[in-house]
Order: structure tokens, then sequence, then C-alpha cells
């Protein structure tokens, strides 16, 4: 049988590659990072199906998995220390097998998930090369020194981690030497300040590392592949830069001690803005890092995300252009699994395209995960591509309001086989996220709503925008089912969660709200003082607009930092101050207007309660709370046999609740025993195919792919 021809438009990007004894099958592989699907220590049963979807198909040929090399300390990642763990690890490798891929493990260590003693007890120490105290920007974590003893047991634990996964059925082990994890900090002079065999010289610091590397050789075996994820810069005072990484890279690779290396750059957390690049940073961000220490590897095969990659296309330049032989992405596949499979094919038109919204960043505190334009993400199992069977019940579905949650809706609602109108009271779709893509630096987040768009046409959804959708004239298009996706408005008598009452003179003439002036066109000029109730995009945009086009703008808000904490974990702080900054935005923290007068405003200090007046003031602009659109929902109430209210409409939180409603709920229309209201579907159980449990229940019930 002949070879394959090379694909026409991709031919480095689908032409297989050898790590060390492991062939892979293309060059385009689903990076590590932290997924959220572990139950305890375990991959939790959606874990492989989530693992899966980017492969099958003739996705992605690699996967890689972020895991713990020790059972303390894994939080949002499984470990494949403890011996039990070995099935639901086999659980992994078996689908990524079964949907034709390969699949490696990234063992790490690092010192911000401690773990802990017990459940519920203060936090266990941390381990390091040296005593030190790192700061994530909210909390103080300190390191213990590790003692010869211990230094030992974790060199031991690179071995055990290795040989489970080996048992297991994983192809590859790769040790992350980068974002700040224990192997990098005892190579990096840094963190390294130890004056024994471990520290001090090159040589000395290089010393755990090598150990590290020939302990997972150990434990592996010949028929894996070893390789390690290594920083090119560590960009810190008394860091190594280019230079020593470049040494470090030809001592380890031309004596042929891994099979490969993964190369990027950014310290956690300190550099988590490069990590996982917001919508401010330029796409292929670790570019120049990697061409500046590439040549120090030889031919040991290259892999980089380059930072920011979000289409297959780039990947294809990259690996042409000589910078790396293996191109991946995380964000990219989280936001759209079949984007490989869909480039091989020729459909990447289909293909969403990642935002750079970081929502899976920011979703971990909430105790959530996934996607904000995907709502199957991570929820393969039940809401994979090949889920959309046809509706038992056939229905004609209309929703309402054509922000993410009525896009998905109707998306989905025509996926089910139903008959779908979509009703939009803007001459645009887009919504509240159509609102934040017209802000300053933001534009990127159009491309989600494009997508939405072209789907919608491709499934045939009757799109009607600028159309004001009272009760009757849904009622006349004969709905079986509604979606409520009407979204909301920010209050316009100046109600917020830290005052919910409202603002003496919010009438005034000179007061407007942010839909004013991203809607409407108000320019507010001279003074103005703008008053924050959330600290997200749309106060933070409309500032820098009004200061862009002149104003002198006036930031107040009742927190101690003029974003939010939302604003913080996507990593967009730094980015937005800096651009607020340059436009000449002034802050008033901790402080909120008492009252509105004549071309004046009180303000106050929110805890000594001392006030001002800001006089001469040509405008105020109300940022404060938001309230749900949803008198609609009322006038419909009992008058259609499937009636869901979605995203903001239902109520205020943050916008990735948009689309995964809109989803969620659109898949109830047309199934007999499904919950016919958002109220019921609250009261109901959670039902169990939801729950998280161990992967290893998979090993007998995996479908062939």
């Amino acid at each position: 049988m002949s070879d394959p021809l090379p694909h026409p438009r991709y031919p480095h990007v689908f032409t297989p590659i050898r790590l060390g004894p492991v062939e892979i099958p293309n060059r385009f592989y689903f990076s590590p990072h932290g997924v959220g699907l572990a139950l305890a220590t375990k991959p939790a049963r959606d874990f492989p199906f989530y693992s899966a979807a980017r492969v099958q198909g003739g996705g992605c040929g690699l996967v890689i998995n972020s895991l713990t090399v020790t059972e303390r300390g894994a939080a949002i990642q499984s470990s494949p220390y403890p011996e039990e763990n070995v099935p639901s690890f086999r659980a992994m490798a078996n689908a990524v097998h079964d949907a034709g891929g390969k699949i490696f493990g990234e063992i790490w260590y690092w010192w911000g998930v401690s773990g802990q003693w017990q459940p519920l007890s203060p936090p266990a120490p941390a381990l390091g090369p040296s005593a030190s105290q790192y700061s994530d920007g909210r909390n103080v974590h300190s390191t213990h020194q590790m003692t010869h003893d211990e230094i030992k047991f974790m060199i031991a634990a690179h071995r055990q981690s290795a040989d489970h996964l080996r048992q297991a059925g994983y192809d590859g082990i790769m040790l992350h030497v980068g974002h700040g994890a224990m192997l990098e900090q005892f190579v990096s002079p840094y963190f390294n300040r130890r004056d024994d065999e471990y520290g001090g010289s090159l040589e000395n610091r290089l010393r755990f590392l090598l150990e590290c590397i020939q302990a997972t050789r150990a434990g592996a075996g010949p028929d894996l592949a070893v390789g390690m994820r290594f920083n090119c810069d560590e960009m810190l005072p008394g860091g190594y830069g280019a230079g020593e990484a470049r040494e470090i890279l030809a001592r380890i690779c031309g004596d042929r001690l891994v099979d490969f290396v993964d190369l990027d750059v950014a310290v956690e957390p300190n550099q988590l803005h490069l990590g996982m690049p917001p919508v401010f940073v330029d796409p292929h961000v670790y570019r120049p890092y990697v061409e500046a220490v590439r040549s120090a590897t030889g031919d040991v095969p290259v892999l980089s995300v380059l930072g920011r990659l979000t289409s297959i296309a780039d990947g294809e330049t990259a690996i042409a252009a000589g910078v790396c032989d293996m191109v991946g992405a995380a964000r990219a596949l989280i936001a759209e699994p079949e984007l490989v499979k869909n480039a091989y094919e020729g459909n990447e038109q289909r293909s969403r395209t990642c935002i750079a919204c970081n929502w899976c960043l920011d979703a971990t505190p909430r105790g959530a995960a996934g996607c904000a334009i995907n709502p199957a993400s991570y929820r393969e199992r039940l809401w994979g591509t090949n889920s959309f069977t046809p509706a038992p019940r056939r229905s004609n579905v209309a929703v309402i309001g054509g922000g993410p949650a009525g896009l998905e809706a109707a998306r989905v609602s025509a996926l089910r086989g139903h008959d779908v109108i979509l009703l939009e009271e803007r001459q645009d779709l887009g919504g509240g996220l159509a609102l934040w893509a017209s802000l300053p630096g933001r534009s990127w987040y159009f491309t989600a709503i494009d997508w939405w768009q072209r789907e919608l046409e491709r499934l045939g959804v009757n799109v009607r925008c600028g159309v004001t959708a009272t009760a009757d004239a849904v009622l006349a298009l004969r709905p079986d089912a509604a979606i409520v996706a009407t979204g909301s408005r920010y209050s316009e008598s100046g109600h917020s969660g830290f005052r919910d009452v409202e603002i003496p003179g919010y009438e005034r003439e000179f007061v407007c709200r942010p839909e004013e002036i991203l809607l409407g066109g108000k320019r507010p000029a001279g003074r103005v003082v703008l008053l924050d109730g959330e600290g997200l995009h749309a106060s933070l945009g409309v500032a820098e607009l009004l200061a862009e086009a002149g104003a002198e703008v006036e930031y107040i808000t009742p927190n101690f930092a003029p974003v939010g904490f939302s604003i913080e974990r996507t990593q967009e702080f730094s980015f937005v101050m800096r651009r607020l900054g340059t436009a000449g935005v002034q802050f008033t923290t901790s402080a909120y207007v008492r009252s509105i007068g004549d071309q004046e405003v009180e303000v106050y200090d929110v805890y000594t309660d001392e006030g001002r007046t800001i006089r001469d003031v040509g405008g105020v602009v109300l940022c404060t709370g938001r309230t749900p659109v949803s008198a609609l929902a009322a006038e419909l109430s009992g008058r259609v046999e499937w009636l869901y209210t979605v995203g903001d409409a239902l109520a205020v939180r943050p916008w990735a609740a948009a689309a995964y409603e809109g989803h969620k709920f659109a898949r109830y229309i047309g199934e007999p025993d499904a919950p016919k209201t958002v109220g019921e579907a609250w009261f109901s159980r959670i039902p169990q195919e939801v729950r998280l449990q161990p992967a290893e229940i998979l090993l007998e019930s995996l479908p062939a792919s």
C-alpha cells in the first residue's frame, strides 16, 4: 500500500513525527493544562471523553495530560503516583488510543498547590530548593527547603509515577521544567539559593533535574518517550536567560537524555499573563523566545504552543519556518475540539476560534470548568458532537434574544431537529458580548459572534433582527417552546451590589449608562465621573473609550482595586490598567457616589464616610449593577409548553452562564420527561449521569471509536 499523499494545505502539520520510540500520526498536540476533571487524585469518567474528543476522526495526534508527580498537591490535576489510580489512567489511555492518538503524561510539582495534611486542615508545606515566600497576588505561600532525604523521595516519586503511567498504557512522559515548577526552581539561580551539591554552579543546579530524568527513564522503560518542558527565558531578576537556557538544552539534548523538548516561557503566577495570554497579548508571543534557543537542541524534536495559537494555518507556518517540529494548543482545542479534524477535512469555517477571554481560568475558583463559547467542553460524554440526535418530538422553537445564550439555544435546538426562529431587538447579533467586543482592544470577541452567525445560517435558523418581541408577537409564531434570552441592562437609577438603592440625582440629563454610550453614541465630555459597581469590561472599557475621546475621567469604585477579581483571574489586570493609565484615567478607590447635583457629584469614602464634592462635571456614567430584562418571560408563563429563561435574563452572573444555559435548556425541548421550566429543573435532583465518577468504570464499557 502506498504512503498517503501529504495534506494539500497543511503538509507539515499532517505529517507523522517520531518522538523517541513513539510515532505520532500528525504534528498537532493537545497541550497539558489543569483540567479540573479529577476525582480526588484520579481522572474522572469525563476526562477520557474530553481528551478523546480532540483526537477522534483525524484530530490532534497527541494528548498530553498535566499530572502531579505526588499525591499531595493534586488539586485540579490527577496523580499517577498512587497505585490504585492506575485503572483510571488505563481508561484514559484506552480512550485516546481508540480514538487514534497517542497520550503522554506531564508530571510535575508546583509550590502553589501544596495540598493538605488531611481534608480541611491548614495547608501542608510546599516543597522547593530553598525556603522562600511567593505571592500569587492574593495569598503568600512559603516553601520548605527540601532535605536530602526529601530530594530522594521526590526522585523516587518520578520513578513511581512514570512506572504507573507505563502500566496504564501511556506512550510517553514529559517532565515539567517551566512555569515555576520544582524542577525549574532547582535549575534557576533566582529560586535556588542552596550551598550544597544541589545549588550554586550550573552543574549543581542541574543535578536534581538529571536525577529525575534518569528515574523517569527507569520507570518508563524503553518503549515510552521521555522529554521535558522547558522555560526558554525566566525573565526574572537574577534568573536565567536565553544564554544559560541554550547551555542547559545543549547539555541535555547533546547527551540524548530526552527524546523531545517542549519550549515555552512563563513562571506561574508571576507571568501567567504569558502562560495564558489574554486578548490583549499578541498571538505567538513565545515565538522569539523559542527561536532564541531552538538551535541548541540539535536534532532533538522541539514542541511548542507558541502562545495564543488559534489556527492550524499558524501552526503550519511555524513548522515550515523551523521554529518547532510540532505545535500544540490547549485553549484553542478547549474551544473547538474538532479544530484539527475540521482543518484536515477542509471545513475550517465550522471551527470556533478561541477568544482568549480566559473563562477557563476564572471558572476554577468558582467551582466551575469549561469554555465560555463552547458549553459542551468538559461535558463531551453527554454533550459531545455525536450527542445531537433528533429530539423525540420535533417542535417549533422561538428564541428571543441574540446574545450568547440565545445564539447557543438556537444552534442546539436546530441541531436536534427543531424548527427555530430567533428574534433580536437590535439590528445585529451578539447581545452583551457584542458590546464588550466594541470596547477598545477587545474586537477579537466578535469572532465568536461571527461563528454563531455562520452556524445558524448553515442550520437554517430563521433569524429576524430589528424585531421587538412582545408576548403577542411570540405567540403568533405558535411555538411549542420559547427560550427567553433577553439579557440585562445597567440599572437606570444606580442600584448596585454595594448599595442596592437609587442614587439621588440619577435622572439628571448629563447622567448616562454604558448602553447609551455603546449603542446610543453618547460621548460625555469635560470632567466625567464614572461610578463602577462591577469592575468588569464594560466599566473599564467605557472609561478608556471616553478618555481616549478627550474626557477627563475619574473612575470611582468602592473596592480596593479598580478591577474585579474576575479580571485579575483572567490575567487581564495589568494590561487593562496600563491601557487606562496611558489614556489618563484617574482612579479613586474605596469610594462611592452619595448624590448627583447640578453639574456636581458628592463622593464619600466608604470606610470613613468623609465626603468631597467634584464640581464642573460634564457627565456621569453609572456602571453600577445590572438588572434582568425578564418581563417577557412572565407574560409567556403558562402559554407555551416549554418555557425557559436563560442567561442574564434569568439572573446576572458570569457571562459564561449564558451560552451554558442556552445549550442546557435547548436540549430539554421535545423530551417527554424533561423539566419544562427553569423552576422544575432547579428543584429536580441532579441526574446521576452527570455526577463525577472514577474513569476506571469505563474500562469495560468504552465504545469503539
